[in-house]
């Protein structure tokens, strides 16, 4: 078919072979434009380059000729020779080099410039003779060419084999060489070495609750090295899911509880256990800024295969958690403790910790230990966190002699008062029981203000009195005795330590009373009591009044009950001010409360 003039700007293969003549036309003007660069650019270039070479040559050779003029001529034009066929070798030199290069670019791209040429002729060829005229175009260009196949085939050879190359290294790269785990003559696993295999078997071992099930999980399999991929390989987890499936035991999808490595049971849904987790750590929480609350156990949930034996309902982890175990725990009494405050620091009511130390209003010294739990919760909880409290400076006594005054006088002529200090300090707590605390800062908010006191030492020659024997009697008390001076505390039981009556502490000066009437058969100072006042009360009953500063009353006078005898002191073997009150029947020591009324 034959298309005419008019048709051909509607035929569509006009419109292709059209682009793709337009299309050659521009490669092969571009390649054109390309030459002509470097025809006028850069052989000019290298030849300048050649130029200034051979300029510098010349200049260096006239500069050296006229510098060797005094030696000889014969030297001068022996440089000049020199540096002309230096330059005639740098030009030519340059010449070649751009030659090469352009040559080696267009023996480079010729086939391609011999295909894009393809196009344009099979076009031309088409408008001759239509169809016709392009197939024995296309065909003459390919017997014409045929050198044109040859290289782009050299081309492609060298890519192809470096793309296989590539494809065989990077596989040899993926294939790892591992032991294959086999049972009854059948592959279970790869593993990297046998290691992998023991610790899988230790996992599904402790997997194991029942004694029932430890026959179905005994497993002999045998190992050999195998190539395998990388991502064939087991871990020790999937391996135990491998080796439980291969059991005659009954298996289920679950979660192990795991506390510290060791395996608890098993349940199908986490939640529960999640919750009671939560719900323990809530409970040593406080909200503090920079609070850190965590289990000291190593607390894990594996998922994998387990044994329905193994499965523990919801009532036996919900007590397994929730438990307490035994664990005695004790505190060491520092400085300024007293029993409340360790029970309140220690999170305990005072009868509680009252009834863990039956003794502890008796025995309360410093680095003495108590005992502030007999149990302690299954789940160890410990809070770290920052906090900030008042805590209050102790006072210093500041002690001034008075010489004038008589030995056991004292008076506070200042009160002391402790100061106080803000403490910032980070708190480790386990189970709500302090365990540690690090001092991080301190901030004094009051100065303590010194207690002064002033003592005699004035040492008075005083009478002394003699030893006097008991009376004997019935050992009837008329009436009941009365407190021996207007307040005080008392500091030392009767019976402590072999005490024989009680000590009343009291301020300096503060006045004695006749426990009930009788007659002074002591005044004076009496061995170790200092000076002392003992009343006679008739049927072998006496009371004893030592350590007195001063004393109202003489040997044989008669006194009545709460008349004043003498005033309180620290005389003879004494600490302090107070009274040293004793009730003597029959010539022994009564405890003197069973007596004052």
């Amino acid at each position: 078919m034959v298309l005419h003039n008019g048709d051909s700007a509607e035929n569509p293969l006009n419109k292709v072979v059209s682009v793709l003549t337009k299309g050659c036309s521009a490669v092969k003007n571009g390649f054109a434009q390309w030459k002509e660069y470097m025809s006028r650019h850069v052989a000019p270039a290298c030849r300048k380059i050649g130029s200034a070479a051979c300029n510098l040559c010349e200049t260096v050779g006239t500069a050296s000729a006229d510098s060797l003029k005094l030696i000889g001529g014969a030297v001068s034009r022996r440089a000049l020779s020199v540096g002309s066929r230096v330059m005639d070798r740098a030009v030519s030199l340059t010449d070649r080099c751009g030659e090469r290069v352009v040559a080696f670019f267009l023996g480079l791209t010729k086939p391609f410039r011999s295909i894009w040429r393809a196009p344009r002729l099979i076009a031309a060829g088409y408008r001759r003779n239509g169809v016709r005229g392009a197939f024995f175009t296309l065909v003459d260009g390919i017997c014409n060419n045929l050198y044109v196949f040859k290289t782009l085939i050299n081309y492609a050879l060298p890519v192809a084999g470096l793309l296989v190359l590539f494809n065989v290294v990077q596989s040899g790269l993926q294939i790892e060489y591992a032991l294959a785990v086999e049972q009854d003559g059948q592959v279970v696993a790869y593993v990297e070495d046998e290691s992998v295999y023991t610790e899988a078997q230790r996992e599904l071992r402790s997997r194991i609750i029942s004694t029932e099930d430890e026959a179905t999980l005994n497993l002999q399999p045998t190992f050999m090295v195998a190539a395998v991929n990388a991502e064939d390989i087991t871990d020790t987890a999937a391996l135990t899911d491998d080796l439980i499936r291969m059991s005659a035991a009954d298996i289920q999808q679950a979660q192990g509880l795991y506390i510290d490595g060791e395996f608890y049971g098993a349940v199908v849904s986490a939640s529960l256990i999640q919750n009671i987790l939560d719900d323990t750590l809530d409970q040593y929480t406080t909200g503090a800024e920079d609070e850190v609350v965590e289990f000291i156990q190593d607390i894990q949930l594996r998922e994998g295969l387990y044994p329905t034996s193994s499965l523990a309902d919801e009532d036996e982890i919900t007590a397994l958690l929730t438990s307490e175990v035994q664990a005695k725990k004790t505190y060491t009494i520092q400085q300024g403790d007293s029993p409340i405050m360790i029970a309140n620091k220690n999170g305990l009511t005072y009868s509680e910790f009252k009834a863990m130390n039956p003794e502890i209003e008796e025995e309360c010294m410093i680095g003495q230990e108590t005992i502030i739990a007999e149990s302690e919760p299954f789940l160890k909880v410990r809070a770290t966190k920052t906090i900030t409290y008042d805590e209050s400076i102790p006072y210093e006594t500041e002690t001034t002699e008075d010489s004038s005054k008589a030995k056991g006088y004292s008076v506070v002529t200042q009160e002391g008062q402790d100061g106080s200090k803000s403490v910032t300090a980070r708190v480790v707590l386990v189970n709500g029981t302090e365990e540690s605390r690090e001092i991080l800062s301190e901030t004094v908010t009051a100065e303590p203000v010194t207690e002064k006191i002033t003592k005699g030492t004035k040492v008075e020659t005083t009478y002394k009195a003699s030893y006097v024997a008991p009376t004997y009697g019935s050992g009837t008390v008329n009436g009941s005795f009365i407190w021996p001076t207007s307040g005080g505390y008392i500091s030392c039981y009767y019976g402590s330590g072999g005490h024989k009556g009680i000590d009343i502490a009291n301020s300096y000066g503060k006045p004695i009373y006749a426990a009930t009437s009788g007659t002074v058969v002591v005044s004076g100072w009496y061995y170790s009591y200092g000076k002392c006042v003992v009343v006679d009360h008739g049927n072998g009953v006496r009371t004893l009044y030592g350590h007195c500063s001063s004393l109202n009353v003489s040997v044989g006078q008669s006194v009545s009950q709460g008349q004043v005898i003498a005033q309180i002191g620290s005389t003879g073997y004494s600490t302090g001010n107070h009274l040293h009150f004793e009730v003597q029947i029959n010539g022994s020591t009564r405890n003197p409360l069973n007596y004052v009324g």
